[in-house]
């Protein structure tokens, strides 16, 4: 797949990476390793690594688990930690085509049931007394990133990552998403155009790395060459001197953490960093953040919709976020949204059902479809909390 702009000759390196790997998360990686591989990817609490940097490691760390703690067996693999052995873990657990189910450190309890009871838990702090399979501190990935992994043997391409979530009434349910798909390449594609992220972008994502939002900004930065910078769990003040420090141009963040940040702004006096782009999401959306981030960064801002199974499925763009502040957006390329009971793609109000990512799910979440643009009308029934 072609991103506008994308040269010929990272559009065959994509291609290449995708007959090996296929439509996976691990494809994006090679790719990246190949077409920007001196290029800053990846800042992660004071981390950071080049694409080459990453690969290398997410490869190395691969090969040190398939001898050691999986003992040659293709198990699933829980990744319960935080920080940069989060990412390689991840990466590491695709590239030996396994199962792998990101999870907050600190709902780890919460999902326990989620967690297959034999796989391979890499933990932060004490291991659960609740899992019996194998577990691994997270530490030992840091360590095992030097390894040299480039030895190692081919694996299947068919990369399952596995999302818990939990429903308004308490019941935690996993979502098994498979590969990204031709469907997810377009997605992100979708999300690429809309967003206008270039390779010459640096992306501050407020989401955990762990969250549907911070792994699909992964893809992103892995397809585009942008640099993807984690600020998850970090002060409003810490964040605007990230922006400023790391010339952040894109920022993607929820309403509360983008309320926080402009009063920071507020109290302080100091001047708003400069932003070329801001994706809003995870949060119901209040028309009078808009306007108060249209009148500290201009008309820039991005609002964007989906579910843990999906991933994103409609986007605004900031002329149809001026027209109308409140709205989700249209469709983005492979999704689709329409609401419970009513056929066809007139305008329409009730229960939502959502499509994207090879998966289609009736949301909890009542709307109104008014000339094709998604919004929102009443309190998102699981919105993000994380700070």
């Amino acid at each position: 797949m072609r991103l506008r702009g994308m040269p010929p000759s990272h559009t065959r390196s994509l291609l290449r990476s995708v007959r090996s790997h296929g439509f996976t998360i691990t494809a994006l990686a090679s790719h990246a390793a190949e077409v920007r591989r001196d290029q800053v990817g990846l800042v992660v609490d004071g981390w950071s690594a080049t694409f080459g940097e990453l690969w290398e490691a997410a490869e190395g760390v691969a090969a040190v688990l398939y001898v050691g703690p999986l003992e040659r067996r293709p198990l699933p693999v829980a990744i319960a930690c935080s920080g940069p052995a989060m990412p390689i873990a991840l990466l590491a657990a695709a590239r030996l085509g396994l199962d792998a189910m990101p999870i907050s450190p600190r709902s780890l309890d919460d999902h326990r049931s989620a967690v297959p009871s034999d796989a391979l838990l890499i933990h932060d702090g004490e291991a659960p007394a609740w899992h019996r399979g194998p577990t691994l501190d997270a530490a030992r990935i840091l360590e095992w990133t030097r390894t040299d992994g480039s030895g190692l043997a081919a694996t299947r391409s068919r990369v399952r990552i596995l999302l818990p979530a939990v429903s308004s009434a308490g019941t935690v349910t996993t979502h098994v998403q498979g590969a990204l798909g031709l469907q997810g390449l377009r997605q992100l594609a979708g999300l690429h155009d809309r967003l206008g992220v270039e390779s010459t972008d640096v992306l501050l994502t407020c989401a955990p790395l762990q969250r549907g939002k911070g792994l699909q900004l992964l893809g992103m930065s892995l397809l585009t060459g942008a640099t993807l910078v984690s600020a998850a769990h970090t002060a409003s003040a810490d964040r605007i001197r990230i922006i400023r420090d790391r010339f952040v141009s894109v920022l993607s963040a929820s309403p509360s953490q983008l309320a926080g940040m402009l009063d920071h702004l507020e109290r302080s006096g100091e001047p708003a960093p400069r932003l070329r782009r801001i994706l809003v999401a995870g949060q119901d959306l209040d028309a009078d953040l808009v306007r108060r981030l249209h009148s500290v960064w201009g008309p820039i801002v991005l609002t964007a919709y989906g579910t843990v199974q999906t991933g994103t499925v409609a986007v605004a763009t900031p002329e149809v976020l001026s027209s109308h502040p409140g709205t989700s957006g249209r469709r983005l390329p492979g999704s689709d949204f329409g609401i419970v009971g009513h056929a066809g793609r007139g305008d329409a109000h009730g229960l939502l059902w959502v499509r994207g990512a090879h998966a289609t799910v009736i949301t909890e979440d009542r709307a109104r479809i008014t000339d094709g643009r998604l919004t929102i009308v009443g309190p998102l029934t699981k919105p993000d909390t994380s700070d």
